[in-house]
């Protein structure tokens, strides 16, 4: 029985009645219209996903599923090519002042969903939004890491959000103003958080914008036609797309399927193009015709909770990161091209100044070793007054429980006395729990948001509380960070380098702030018929030029 096929009329029946008492918003009739386009062709690609989508309101989002689903209807000023570099997009060029400082983006006669001009205003009011303290953006430290003027004082309500250093100098030229010159921004610039908000339409929705398909307004190539929160949600082609000829899939269908072996049922019975493979299914199935590997930027790591007293103790945590076997996890447990995480910063990711990858130059910061394990656990339990229980939190995926009971019999093995609860959740509430302190240790991961080490780095300053959720606080790390990001080191690469691999060291090995356990593999089956997925170690996996041939 082909469930793809019993789901779509359901969906658009459901989509066309949602419309329906919406009245005429041009938004609603723009969804509706595509997806009569979509429905009319039949040019659908079908991806499996195990991981629910959050938001699509791209100022709230932190998770890859989200950025993802939110690069297919909206475009950014740049967009990543293949290979990760940045081309234009809504701005069809840039220029850059001499002294770095100053960036001027020239922007496409494109529209929104709704009929109106995609203008440079849009761009001013969507960077504005994103440093509002009223938004509490987890994401608005990265106008900070890009130097943008007044962007700190903006963030922290010391000056008003107008203050911050963006113009509309006319409807087609957005200018961004800097205080030390970002290398990496023109990449930046095709992530979400750096996406345009039309402000009349975003004011006219309230709380209620981005919620469903149908309160929201689209810039890029599909509009959202379906959105069941734990069922999946669809994506059909923007007819009003100012680039519309270059879209050659008429509809994106993601299915939100956990359990893996019923996924690939599906692949294998043609409803599915695309699935991420786990553990045994990578052995069964990379001889296969559509099989895929890749490394991936993700690193996995145990975040600690520093407002938990247990873990300020320092042979506490040294115990944890030896007794933990990355090697067999990576092989024997994920099985999908992961590998062992050396130190916060995974490999093959940036390049360094002499040419080198960061990880060819900077040492290994991690090592298994249940001898010492159990001698500073021994330390621990000396010094807190007895054994300890932990309790490990990790997100509802098969990857990650199987990762997490493993974690859960190294810790107990070579730490003896250590007991260790595990805790499942969906990725949302997991999310959640971390953003309240409301956990012990958590299996969670990064996804790089560019290609320079920053993007780790700055993750668990003492200052950065959206992020570093566990309050990790080191003088000397912190200090480190600001003069790598700000000092007088941070316009001299080699300098950096220096300063980020010293940081690395202390937050890893020398004071255990987080735990590296794998950086990410990952094995897919897709279908031969479907090209156009780009994969990128830095920045959001693109789906928008997907092709499926006949």
């Amino acid at each position: 029985m082909d469930m793809r096929n019993l789901r779509k009329p359901l969906a658009l029946i459901l989509a066309l009645g949602m419309l329906a008492g919406c009245g005429s918003s041009s938004a609603a009739a723009a969804t509706e219209a595509a997806t009569a386009a979509a429905a009319s062709t039949g040019k659908t690609v079908v991806i499996a996903t195990d991981t629910d989508l959050s938001t699509m309101d791209h100022h709230i989002a932190t998770d890859g599923t989200s950025f993802i689903a939110q690069s297919l209807v909206f475009d950014g000023l740049t967009e990543l090519n293949a290979a990760g570099e940045a081309q234009p997009d809504l701005a069809t060029s840039w220029d850059v002042s001499d002294d770095g400082l100053t960036y001027t983006f020239h922007l496409a006669d494109a529209k929104w969903s709704n009929g109106t001009a995609v203008t440079a205003a849009d761009f001013v009011y969507g960077w504005q939004k994103l440093v509002d303290p009223a938004v509490a953006s987890e994401y608005a430290f990265i106008v900070d890491t890009i130097h943008v003027v007044n962007a700190a004082d903006c963030i922290s309500g010391a000056k008003p959000i107008t203050d911050l250093g963006v113009e509309a100098t006319d409807d087609k030229t957005f200018v961004v103003h800097l205080s030390l010159p970002c290398s990496f921004l023109p990449g930046l610039m095709a992530f979400p958080p750096f996406f345009p908000l039309n402000q009349a339409y975003y004011e006219s929705q309230g709380d209620q914008y981005s919620l469903t398909p149908e309160n929201m307004i689209y810039c890029g190539p599909y509009v959202m036609s379906s959105w069941t929160a734990g069922s999946g949600y669809t994506f059909t082609k923007n007819p009003d797309y100012f680039k519309a000829d270059e879209v050659k899939t008429d509809e994106i269908d993601f299915q939100f399927i956990q359990d893996t072996q019923s996924a690939m049922l599906a692949y294998q019975s043609g409803t599915i193009d695309v699935v991420k493979l786990t553990g045994e299914m990578v052995d069964q199935y990379k001889d296969s015709e559509g099989f895929t590997n890749r490394l991936e930027g993700y690193l996995w790591y145990l975040s600690l909770n520093f407002t938990v007293d247990k873990f300020k103790n320092a042979n506490l945590r040294q115990a944890m990161a030896y007794a933990i076997d990355r090697e067999t996890i990576a092989k024997d447990v994920l099985k999908n091209g992961s590998i062992a995480a050396d130190g916060l910063i995974p490999t093959s990711f940036a390049t360094g100044p002499d040419g080198n990858d960061y990880r060819a130059d900077a040492p290994k910061l991690t090592s298994y070793d249940p001898a010492k394990a159990a001698e500073y656990y021994a330390k621990a339990k000396e010094e807190l007054g007895g054994d300890v229980q932990i309790t490990l939190l990790f997100e509802d995926t098969e990857a990650s429980k199987a990762v997490a009971e493993y974690i859960q019999n190294n810790l107990e093995t070579n730490c003896p006395g250590l007991t260790v609860t595990l805790d499942s959740k969906p990725k949302k509430t997991r999310l959640q729990l971390m953003t309240d302190q409301n956990y012990e240790v958590a299996l969670t991961r990064w996804g790089p948001d560019y290609a320079d080490p920053q993007t780790y780095m700055d993750l668990f300053t003492t200052d950065n509380t959206a992020n570093n959720s566990g309050r990790y606080s080191n003088a000397d790390y912190d200090a480190a960070i600001e003069e790598a990001d700000n000092g007088a080191s941070a316009a001299d690469p080699a300098k950096r380098w220096e300063l980020w691999q010293k940081a690395e060291k202390i937050i890893v090995q020398d004071d255990p702030g987080v735990i590296p356990v794998y950086q990410n593999g990952g094995a897919m089956m897709i279908n031969p018929k479907v090209t156009g997925i780009e994969f990128h170690s830095a920045g959001v996996d693109s789906y928008r030029h997907l092709v499926k041939a006949d």
